[in-house]
């Protein structure tokens, strides 16, 4: 048994020499190998030349200006004066013309009767004709259209309607003696008109068949004058007078 541990012991004596010299002379090589590699000598490379730096200009302050000028706190901001121009003012829109009716015949182009003032002289007009500063572009039986500087304006014809040349409506019957009689009276002024050749009933309007009333006429719808009998009418505006040709 003794003998047996005594080899063992051998053994592994023996291993742990061939380890131990396995080992130093790993250790020697790298040692070698170590020396070997910082012996060896690189080089030096010339490092490049460093670039000229840019030419920095001196300061000038007339090229800062512009952050003055957008300064709301700087005294000198905005040194040149800007002087406001007024825009053009706009012109002011011409009064509208007055009308007086609207004649409508079947055959014939639609006419309306217009004045340049409330009272003025009345004339008829179609569609392109110049009614003063406006040219008149379109017509019916309620509305019209004007055109002035490039623009049109349309209008109820009733807005336009010049309501002094209606025709008064009767006044109530008089119920005195002496009111009756003047009434009868101006009944019978009334008819003779018929057989009286005076033609300051009524103007003219552009037509040959037909005359317009003047304001105030209080003649009789029926009566004849000069060929020329009075009709009233009822519109959508009101009562319209005219005088038309008997034929």
């Amino acid at each position: 048994m003794t003998r047996r541990v005594l080899l063992l012991d051998f053994v592994l004596a023996v291993l742990v020499a061939v380890l131990f010299s396995q080992l130093r002379r790993e250790w020697i090589d790298a040692h070698a190998r170590t020396k070997a590699f910082l012996a060896v000598q690189v080089p030096a490379i010339p490092a490049r030349p460093l670039a000229q730096l840019p030419h920095v200009a001196p300061l000038n302050a007339v090229n800062y200006s512009t952050v003055a000028q957008l300064n709301l706190f700087s005294k000198d901001r905005n040194p040149q004066v800007i002087i406001d121009v007024e825009p053009p003012k706009p012109k002011p829109l011409p009064a509208f013309p007055v009308a007086r009716g609207v004649l409508l015949w079947e055959g014939t182009p639609p006419a309306i009767l217009l004045s340049m003032r409330p009272g003025g002289q009345q004339r008829s007009y179609r569609v392109g004709d110049q009614v003063g500063e406006w040219k008149l572009v379109s017509l019916d039986n309620q509305y019209v259209t004007f055109a002035w500087d490039g623009k049109d304006y349309k209008k109820r014809i009733d807005e336009l309607m010049d309501r002094s040349a209606f025709v008064a409506e009767a006044p109530p019957q008089p119920t005195t003696p002496t009111a009756a009689r003047q009434s009868a009276a101006a009944k019978t002024a009334s008819k003779s008109l018929g057989d009286s050749p005076d033609s300051t009933k009524w103007v003219d309007v552009g037509s040959s068949d037909t005359r317009g009333c003047k304001p105030g006429d209080d003649t009789a719808p029926g009566t004849v004058v000069d060929g020329f009998k009075k009709v009233v009418s009822a519109t959508p505006f009101g009562s319209a007078c005219r005088w038309e040709q008997v034929k």
